[in-house]
């Protein structure tokens, strides 16, 4: 059974879907954006350091988005800066999007980049509890 989050706006109408696929040897996500191509993101197969890649058609992520420091580049231009608040409460993201055509598109790819951290790191704390 795939896990899934739904992403709602301020009117509480379904924007965007981020599902896991369960059954794959090394971690994928697809995120589902109304009105957009679909996005996935990736593990890449390596043996010391997690990298994953973010496919989506002229979409690119540029910078640390592991540390949640990055642009989101559309045919190599600037769409929005993301970059993570690390004084505050919780998971905080300072989100700038240049283009509120493509707002929907940033806030999902946030989130499922999101899940992806929170996923490898219970992925990690696993197989370490497992090895103890």
């Amino acid at each position: 059974i795939p896990k899934t989050f739904t992403i709602y706006n301020q009117y509480q109408i379904e924007v965007a879907t981020i599902t896991k696929k369960v059954w794959s040897f090394l971690p994928k996500f697809y995120v589902d954006i109304r009105n957009s191509p679909q996005i996935m993101i990736e593990k890449d197969f390596t043996f010391f350091k997690a990298s994953y890649q973010i496919s989506a058609q002229g979409i690119e992520v540029a910078g640390n988005w592991w540390d949640m420091d990055f642009e989101v580049l559309r045919f190599g231009r600037p769409i929005a800066k993301i970059h993570k608040k690390w004084l505050s409460w919780g998971d905080t993201y300072e989100v700038e999007i240049y283009n509120e055509d493509f707002e929907e598109t940033i806030v999902a790819l946030v989130i499922a980049i999101d899940c992806v951290k929170a996923d490898q790191a219970s992925s990690s704390n696993a197989s370490v509890n497992m090895n103890s």
